[in-house]
């Protein structure tokens, strides 16, 4: 789950009154399913792949349905019960069948409306996607675009939006408060808008006494004015 935070972006959401990541959700699940449900008489290792676009879990299984699962037609078949009610014991995982449900659901949340896909074979592969961007539609796409450096239209038209900055703004010291730090990339993928755009507000927010900056460029990290 280290692995998974330390190299993939989170978002921010509110889930009831309660900030939550969706990241961390997805990463449970990932990882708890890899071990309840693994094949252990097998010397194939499990995997935890993470690609520019996509995450990437292969793990070795008897099946009993092989290919793609259903979310709405599936039926639960635990493959290891002990370990399996381990982890609901100790809070990493929910009851039969929860799994696949609350990874389509916060994988949902994750990319605005994506959806894992879940294939059963003599090897288990689950793909999360990191991005609703068809990568493959946009091989020559420049690190600079790659990395929301430039500004959309919609973001010319919301930048404008002197309510909508403030409600973003306020979306990011909520989850400063939370997390402690965070860099103009994070900020983007998070609010949902271009890097330029989160890096001008992160700014306001130095500029307003509420957010200190430190390091420069891309190593510029943002963290929480803390009132001594």
């Amino acid at each position: 789950m280290e692995f998974i935070a330390k190299h993939t972006l989170d978002r921010f959401y509110i889930e009831g009154v309660q900030s939550i990541s969706p990241r961390t959700k997805i990463a449970r699940e990932l990882v708890s399913n890899i071990l309840s449900h693994r094949e252990f008489t097998s010397t194939v290792p499990a995997k935890v792949i993470i690609e520019r676009n996509r995450m990437v879990t292969e793990n070795w299984c008897l099946p009993k349905l092989p290919g793609k699962l259903d979310p709405e037609t599936f039926t639960p078949q635990p493959k290891n019960p002990l370990i399996a009610n381990f982890f609901v014991n100790i809070g990493y995982a929910d009851s039969l069948g929860s799994g696949v449900r609350n990874l389509y659901k916060y994988t949902k949340i994750y990319t605005n409306g994506g959806e894992p896909e879940l294939i059963e074979g003599d090897i288990f592969r689950t793909i999360v996607p990191l991005s609703l961007i068809d990568m493959s539609d946009n091989a020559k796409m420049s690190d600079k675009t790659s990395d929301n450096d430039k500004t959309s239209d919609n973001d010319k038209t919301s930048d404008n939006d002197k309510t909508s900055d403030k409600t973003t703004r306020d979306k990011l010291l909520s989850y400063l408060r939370g997390n402690g730090e965070i860099t103009a990339a994070e900020a983007a993928m998070i609010i949902g808008r271009s890097a330029q755009t989160a890096r001008r507000l992160l700014s306001e927010l130095v500029a307003d006494g509420a957010v200190i900056a430190t390091g420069a460029n891309r190593n510029r990290k943002y963290r929480e004015k803390t009132c001594v």
